[in-house]
């Protein structure tokens, strides 16, 4: 009977272990500001995923060829000539502002719904927004010039 208790009593103080090794593991991870914020920006990516549908054909550009390349640029330059400002709201729940026009930049900041933003289109898909905290670049179909 003493060594069946002493058996128990072993496996309760291992799974005690264990679990308060658990906690610590689980508690410097909540802590960890590195996580924290990669936490955050997978939410906001999942979320501005499933309000934003982008084609393959908009996603790839490994067939261009140099020619369409120099053209693409060159149609650039003529766009860029004819910015304009403006104040727009966000229409998306949650949006990734990224650091430069496109989704393979890196996410800078996320906006929110109705969130008032300052434009500078130079007449692509993608705008350039300034915030108080950032700037950053969005696709223009989720702002809206009414509020």
């Amino acid at each position: 009977m003493d060594r069946k208790k002493a058996i128990i009593f072993t496996i309760l103080l291992i799974l005690t272990a264990v679990f308060i090794a658990f906690v610590a593991i689980m508690q410097h991870q909540f802590m960890n500001p590195d996580f924290a914020t990669s936490e955050e920006q997978g939410l906001a990516k999942a979320t501005n995923n499933s309000l934003t549908t982008i084609s393959d054909d908009e996603n790839d550009t490994s067939d261009l060829s140099t020619d369409d390349n120099e053209n693409n640029q060159a149609e650039d330059e003529d766009e860029s000539e004819e910015i304009t400002y403006s104040t727009r709201y966000v229409t998306a729940d949650l949006l990734n502002a990224r650091s430069g026009p496109g989704t393979d930049y890196d996410i800078v900041g996320i906006v929110t719904i109705d969130q008032k933003v300052e434009v500078e289109d130079d007449g692509s898909e993608w705008v350039k927004i300034t915030t108080p905290d950032f700037t950053g670049y969005v696709n223009e179909k989720y702002l809206s010039e009414k509020d």
